[in-house]
């Protein structure tokens, strides 16, 4: 082969090569946007941002293996109450895009202060692993599904609990 034609089948293979790890990245990118989105819907108890993102019949698995309906997790969301000092952060482990459908696994991890039974102020934090199906519809990407595969609640640096499915 002559050397003129080396280089660009090499450049080719190369970006052929990558061209995986790039789509990944994006669409990672992509879903951490839409569980901000989530995020900041649930923090306004605005059920019209909300159903921007979850699908109509959105259904989660439980680290218990209960399931439970968009509106059962929204009223949920809605019963938990707001805290200054509370933060709350999704990150997105790994993104994948196949058709009309996506395959996320998603880390969520929060953390607060708040008064034990003792009366003293505790240190509590959580980790909350799922296995999340989206679907593009309507041009949309929406939450279609959500099993939690692992949680962890931590009490002053000690865990207080962990599940794992």
């Amino acid at each position: 082969m002559p050397p003129s034609l080396r280089l660009p089948l090499i450049l080719a293979a190369a970006f052929a090569l990558s061209a995986p790890a790039h789509a990944e990245a994006d669409s990672a990118a992509l879903f951490q946007g839409r569980y901000a989105d989530l995020r900041s819907a649930m923090q306004e108890k605005d059920a019209a941002k909300i159903a921007a993102v979850l699908a109509p019949d959105y259904r989660l698995t439980d680290i218990q293996g209960d399931e439970h309906d968009a509106a059962a997790m929204t009223e949920r969301m809605g019963r938990m109450p707001q805290s200054a000092g509370r933060s709350v952060e999704t990150k997105v482990l790994s993104a994948a895009i196949t058709g009309d459908s996506a395959a996320v696994e998603q880390e969520l991890s929060g953390a607060m202060t708040r008064a034990g039974p003792d009366g003293a102020d505790h240190k509590m934090e959580l980790l909350l692993r799922s296995a999340d199906t989206w679907a593009l519809r309507g041009g949309t990407w929406l939450l279609v599904r959500s099993v939690q595969k692992e949680l962890t609640v931590k009490r002053d640096g000690e865990v207080f609990l962990h599940q794992q499915n």
